[in-house]
């Protein structure tokens, strides 16, 4: 049986390379895997994780993940619904960086003129802080997409950077059970539709999974699920889509405490919504200004279609 059981079947790793992704890893997310151990290998030729290392990096070949990635429109989904603060961000992606990283990921929409008056840049404290002043305290959400206040002017144009907070969260996990045993379970995929192109928001989806437990003879356990934006560069490609169910049989070997593992295929990015406010008064005076608002948000990887990968564990 196969390590690595994915909604695209694909095949479990190459022992000879596992510890080159592993290091690959290591360098994107700043964990060392010096001295890390091998899998733990049964007698009939099965591997089972004993770390999270070993994880990402089996996973940081099938389903490499950007350092630094971005959404075109308001991420409507996969936020994270824990307060974000400046501060935290900060530490890791200073808002001077991402004001120069906005043009070239999100395009020339978000250039400032010179011949239009600049104010700010707008950098709000915390996640919460998404209203508006200058236009009744809309919500940022409300405001994407929004018509131009000037003449034949482009439509408000909103969307997310930031870099790599969390690789591959669990989405599902089987209790631990001591082999000899089998373990059988069913996987099941939701995904939204993107409409960005209609209404200035980036829509992705719910991953959900769910699992028959061992011995069951009917009926599954609750399942996780994780809410995810598609990634600027798979809008087009890539896209997860609604799976069928599909079920797996997983042997346990004997004498190894053995259980499966659903990680999504993404990560976590810590960040800015981001959006250029092009402004004209009653009194025909006009301004313009940059607002970045702090956001956590979990995206898509951009060349996996499958949502989720199962990986075995031991322990």
């Amino acid at each position: 049986m196969s390590t690595l059981c994915t909604t695209s079947a694909r095949r479990g790793p190459q022992r000879g390379s596992l510890m080159a992704g592993a290091l690959a890893t290591a360098a994107l997310t700043g964990i060392s895997l010096i001295g890390s151990p091998t899998p733990a290998r049964a007698d009939d030729g099965n591997t089972f994780f004993t770390t999270e290392q070993q994880v990402f990096g089996f996973l940081s070949q099938s389903t490499p993940l950007n350092q630094q990635e971005a959404i075109k429109g308001y991420p409507a989904s996969g936020q994270d619904a824990q307060e974000v603060k400046l501060d935290d961000v900060e530490k890791v992606y200073p808002h001077d960086q991402a004001l120069q990283d906005v043009p070239s990921k999100l395009g020339s929409g978000f250039d400032l003129p010179p011949s239009v008056p600049t104010e700010g840049p707008d950098i709000r404290r915390r996640s919460g802080d998404d209203k508006e002043p200058w236009l009744s305290n809309w919500d940022a959400k409300s405001m994407c997409g929004q018509p131009s206040h000037n003449p034949g002017g482009d439509p408000m144009p909103c969307g997310f950077v930031g870099v790599l907070d969390k690789a591959y969260p669990t989405v599902q996990t089987t209790a631990a059970v001591m082999g000899k045993a089998k373990l059988t379970y069913k996987t099941q995929a939701m995904v939204g539709q993107d409409t960005s192109q209609t209404s200035g928001w980036s829509v992705g989806g719910k991953v959900s999974a769910t699992l028959v437990p061992p011995g069951s003879t009917g009926g599954t356990s609750p399942g996780g699920e994780v809410n995810f934006s598609y990634s600027e560069s798979t809008t087009t490609t890539n896209k997860w889509t609604s799976l069928t169910e599909q079920t797996t049989d997983v042997d346990i070997p004997d004498g190894v405490s053995g259980r499966l593992e659903g990680r999504v295929n993404g990560g976590s990015y810590l960040g800015y919504i981001v959006y250029k406010l092009d402004f004209t008064n009653g009194d025909g005076d006009r301004k313009q200004k940059m607002v970045l608002i702090p956001a956590r948000v979990m995206i898509q990887a951009p060349s996996n279609p499958a949502p989720i990968t199962w990986v075995k564990r031991q322990g």
